[in-house]
């Protein structure tokens, strides 16, 4: 009996012994597993955090290049400018005001034209470049305004003709100077410049040089080759202070 006892002791014993391993394994599995799926979740945690990061950035580098292109592409239109402004003459004279060319106003007359002139106009405006004689400016709406250049045949202004200053009348598109005192002496070569005295410029804004004369009943005419032909404008000086 004592035996019988004693074995059951040892076989409860045993069991319990059993029951404490497996228990102890599975704690120490159990932990693993956990260890496990800590480091598993704080590694996809970090992962998903890394690409949030990542998607800001890139968000971030679209806006800052899109700024980048923006800057980039004004600094090629200042560089456009520049370059065009390399030919660009600065004149140290009174009451003139700086204008771009903005665009050709009626196509395919490529002689009228629209101007960065902002102020009212009254009577017509002398439109210069690297002092010669360009154009007119003729009409204001707001920001711009109309001018046109010498091949239009709406440009007039007042001129006078060589060493002795001849007055005349220049009239665009046709390139004549007209008016002209029948027994005035001028001759073929003789440089044609504004006069001033129709207040549309300066005295001295160069027009061009006389190519031919003709004799009419009561005036001569003059043809001249303008100094200023250009059908493609960029930047000009407006003549103010005239009226």
């Amino acid at each position: 009996m004592n035996k019988f006892y004693l074995f059951l002791l040892l076989l409860f014993f045993l069991i319990f012994s059993q029951i404490y391993l497996v228990k102890k394994e599975f704690i120490i599995v159990g932990n693993k597993i956990r260890e496990v799926v800590n480091t598993m979740t704080n590694s996809i945690t970090s992962q998903i955090n890394l690409i949030t990061n990542v998607k800001k950035e890139i968000e971030y580098l679209k806006k800052e290049n899109k700024i980048l292109n923006q800057k980039l592409a004004k600094c090629y239109e200042v560089q456009a400018i520049c370059k065009n402004l390399r030919e660009f003459k600065f004149l140290n004279l009174p009451s003139l005001y700086f204008v771009k060319a903005i665009s050709y106003a009626s196509l395919p007359n490529f002689s009228e034209i629209y101007v960065s002139y902002p102020k009212k106009i009254s009577i017509p405006r002398g439109l210069v470049y690297n002092n010669f004689a360009a154009g007119i400016v003729v009409k204001n709406f707001g920001d711009y305004s109309l001018a046109y250049l010498n091949q239009n045949p709406k440009v007039s202004y007042t001129v006078m003709i060589g060493e002795e200053e001849v007055p005349g009348i220049f009239y665009g598109g046709e390139m004549k100077i007209k008016y002209i005192q029948k027994f005035a002496k001028i001759k073929v070569g003789d440089i044609v410049k504004t006069s001033g005295l129709d207040k549309v410029f300066y005295k001295g804004a160069l027009v061009g040089k006389v190519v031919k004369i003709e004799n009419k009943k009561l005036y001569k005419e003059a043809i001249i080759k303008p100094y200023y032909n250009k059908l493609t404008p960029s930047f000009f000086y407006v003549v103010e202070g005239r009226e």
